[in-house]
């Protein structure tokens, strides 16, 4: 009582394109007298009986509806036995609230007597401890709705419905992929609003969304994308970032944690001070972080997350290019070793992600050059055909639209597999002499600028083997060299010192491995020869 389950289902049935039906208005309309005659006619046990025989009814209709039940139906065995068929939503409400809302309690005749504030609040906590556990044994969806509007909550229980049993959604309502990415978001991100973008794992499923802006929907999105509305949310942030994170008023506490710039803070220290400062904070499993920066800000937020207390959510805002179209996609989350990059991490996938083109505004040439890199490695991976043409294709997208199918691509992949264990290492194409440039040369190469240089060292290392021919070597040549990349290695490093770091990468399972282009496109192979390495990298000198 006092949740607003009545109005929230109402406005729900009308977002649903469904019938809604009140059976508290029912129980009425059939007795022909108010509740509280009903009760003190038929005592509260006539009155769950009446309540029982409506749901019922109302439950062995065919005609998809939203009803309000009452909210003493869970009190009994049979009632809670007719919800079992149902997709149950609780709108949980402190007592304290309630007892604001509510007001006297006049007219519930489980209120009665309970004439001061204290009296109320102390009657209200006690139907709480009685019916709280009924609740929670029957609800497929919790809503904590201490300061959710209506129409708030009513979007926030669409939003999680459609993750539950898929797409529910009549005429004129809200959108969801029902597990299936957009294979193109440039239609969405043209002025319609932004791109979402579905990343399809099952009860791990999230949104990206793509578009100037959608920064500012954080407060909005959170309550759907969260299983319950956090009490504290830490946000993590870095030196020089400058984008704000508002949660909105229904979070009660949030503390800002600032990780140092540059890759060096990519590391078990860093997190080990996260995880710390979350401890001091009070952050608990039923909290969230907010990560809101670059792939340092959402790999390390994002470990720190996977690890404190075992497993805590977390949502990512990106704020560079790199970080839109790759980092903040698919939860691998992780830091650095002196020995190798991101050699100790864990899968971890967001509850969200926004990607707000306004932000990359003010983002420095060099950290843009970044994300091109990157951005160029999909061209590679869209299937047959890719090349030059495709480049153009995706350099006429405005930028909302590229990144919306970079992360279209990506989230694809990683639907088909979530752990790399085969088809998610193509993400990697590039990466090996990459990730070997960046350590050999102390990080002074940024990672997107030594994927562009790895992509066109893939391409030679596969012409060398037969995979490819000269032909789609030019492509990949052509490709970077649209973006104003570099194909070339950086002077003074030696190739057997980056060879020898192939052999650190994560994908060196059973022997070296790299991702090579072939007939099929882009794959992994394993042991390839030395002399052969050697020999392309002497080819983009």
């Amino acid at each position: 009582m006092g949740s607003g389950k009545s109005e929230t289902a109402r406005e729900l049935a009308h977002v649903l394109g469904r019938r809604f039906l009140d059976c508290d208005a029912l129980a009425v309309a059939a007795a022909g007298r108010s509740i509280p005659e009903i009760f003190e006619i038929e005592g509260e046990v006539g009155f769950r009986r009446r309540e029982s025989e409506i749901l019922a009814e109302v439950l062995a209709s065919t005609e998809p509806s939203v009803v309000a039940t009452g909210g003493g139906v869970v009190t009994t065995a049979e009632g809670r036995a007719r919800l079992a068929g149902a997709v149950v939503c609780w709108l949980r409400v402190q007592p304290e609230v309630l007892a604001a809302r509510v007001s006297d309690g006049s007219g519930r005749p489980l209120l009665a007597g309970a004439e001061s504030d204290e009296a109320l609040i102390a009657r209200l906590r006690g139907l709480a401890a009685e019916r709280d556990r009924w609740y929670g044994e029957v609800a497929d969806i919790v809503l904590d709705a201490d300061e959710l509007s209506v129409h708030g909550a009513a979007a926030a229980l669409a939003t999680r419905l459609s993750r539950v049993r898929g797409p529910m959604i009549g005429e004129g309502g809200l959108e969801d992929r029902g597990g299936e990415p957009e294979s193109d978001g440039a239609d969405r991100a043209e002025g319609t609003g932004p791109a979402r973008i579905r990343v399809g794992l099952g009860q791990r499923s999230y949104d990206v969304l793509v578009g100037p802006g959608v920064r500012r929907l954080l407060a909005a999105e959170l309550a759907a994308a969260l299983p319950t509305t956090p009490r504290r949310v830490a946000v993590v942030t870095s030196d020089g970032i400058g984008v704000d994170a508002d949660v909105g008023g229904a979070v009660g506490t949030t503390e800002t944690f600032t990780v140092p710039a540059g890759e060096r803070s990519k590391s078990l220290a860093t997190v080990e001070d996260l995880c710390r400062g979350f401890a001091r904070f009070g952050l608990t499993r039923g909290d969230a972080v907010v990560a809101v920066g670059g792939g340092l800000v959402t790999d390390t937020a994002g470990f720190a997350a996977a690890v404190y207390h075992r497993g805590v959510p977390v949502v990512f805002i990106p704020t560079t290019l790199l970080g839109q179209i790759d980092a903040a996609i698919g939860g691998k989350t992780g830091v650095n070793l002196p020995e190798g990059k991101n050699l100790v991490g864990a899968f971890w996938q967001p509850s969200l992600v926004l990607c707000d083109s306004e932000v990359l505004a003010t983002l420095p040439a060099a950290e843009y050059r970044s994300g091109l890199g990157e951005m160029a490695k999909y061209h590679f991976l869209a299937g047959d055909g890719s090349g030059p043409g495709d480049a153009a294709a995706m350099a006429a997208l405005p930028l909302e639209g590229r990144i919306a199918r970079c992360v279209a691509l990506k989230a694809e992949i990683v639907a088909s597999d979530e752990r790399e264990s085969g088809r998610r290492m193509l993400l990697n194409y590039g990466h090996t002499l990459a990730h070997a440039l960046e350590i050999a040369g102390g990080f002074g190469l940024r990672h997107g600028e030594a994927v562009a240089v790895g992509l066109v060292y893939a391409a030679e290392v596969a012409r060398r083997l037969g995979r490819i021919d000269g032909d789609r070597v030019a492509e990949h040549r052509q490709v970077v060299s649209a973006y104003g990349l570099s194909a070339s290695l950086p002077e003074g490093i030696e190739a057997g010192e980056l060879i020898d770091l192939f052999g650190r990468d994560k994908k060196a399972v059973g022997g070296l491995t790299l991702v090579l282009d072939g007939p099929r496109g882009p794959e992994p192979v394993r042991g390839v020869d030395r002399f052969v390495l050697a020999e392309a990298l002497e080819a983009i000198r």
